[in-house]
């Protein structure tokens, strides 16, 4: 993984978790408060999504789905937190959601929360 590629993964999720902010807040939810959140990632691989799938329990995370898509080559894998939004959106937590899914052969997809 290089650096540069790092940074640039982060500054979109950046930019779009200004975006997601805006429009919860728009809706009244209060960014504080904690509540169920999705964590969206993309395997290359079934090999990688199992690989990622572990990762993230061992971060204490155990509501995992794997789905594969496309003949089995790309995969799903969502992770369901609670957790506050301005918890997801810090930069150090941005940071290590997108570090340990390149290092698993997978991108850090982004979150969702139901309002």
């Amino acid at each position: 993984m290089r650096a540069s590629d790092l940074k640039s993964v982060i500054a979109s999720h950046v930019a779009r978790n200004w975006k997601l902010c805006q429009l919860t807040e728009n809706k009244g939810a209060d960014l504080s408060a904690k509540r169920c959140i999705d964590l969206y990632f993309w395997a290359e691989n079934e090999f990688a999504a199992h690989r990622l799938a572990n990762t993230l329990r061992e971060c204490g995370w155990s509501q995992i789905k794997l789905n594969p898509l496309d003949h089995d080559t790309v995969w799903n894998v969502e992770v369901q937190i609670e957790a506050s939004v301005v918890e997801i959106i810090d930069l150090v937590f941005t940071e290590k959601l997108s570090r340990l899914a390149m290092d698993n052969q997978s991108k850090f997809d982004g979150w969702g929360a139901s309002i």
